[in-house]
């Protein structure tokens, strides 16, 4: 729930499901939540840069199969996001940095969004910003 104040303290409108529609059908998949129109799979990270990349490739994989689905919501998706609460002590520059080169060839809308614990910092990039990064190091 902690999660969820970080973001909608910045004004974001987030929908929940129920635990009990997520539990009624054994092999339905549902997203963690819907944040301002956008599916959003939501992942903690601790440890090294590599296991940042393989949450977000997971939540990012969830989030596209999960557009194919029928959600029950009002209104269609946006697109498909990922939120990571992040416990390590990772610079900003090297989480940008590994996000774009997982980012490398996929066409999809969305936003990486990454709250950095131990500095309290909460920051967001949409996909297209953090893939015209790749090559300009």
């Amino acid at each position: 729930m902690s999660q969820v104040r970080i973001l909608t303290d910045k004004g974001s409108v987030a929908f929940f499901l129920p635990e009990s529609e997520k539990d009624g059908e054994p092999n339905k998949r549902y997203p963690d939540m819907v944040l301002d129109g956008t599916i959003l799979e939501i992942k903690s990270v601790s440890g090294t840069i590599k296991t940042l990349g393989l949450e977000f490739k997971r939540g990012y994989k969830q989030g596209q199969s999960l557009l194919t689905t029928n959600l029950p919501v009002n209104y269609p998706p946006q697109g498909h996001s990922v939120y990571i609460q992040l416990t390590s002590n990772l610079k900003i520059e090297a989480v940008k940095a590994k996000i774009a080169g997982e980012l490398k060839n996929r066409l999809d809308e969305g936003r990486f969004i990454c709250f950095f614990e131990q500095s309290g910092e909460l920051y967001s990039w949409t996909y297209s910003e953090l893939r015209a990064i790749i090559g300009k190091r």
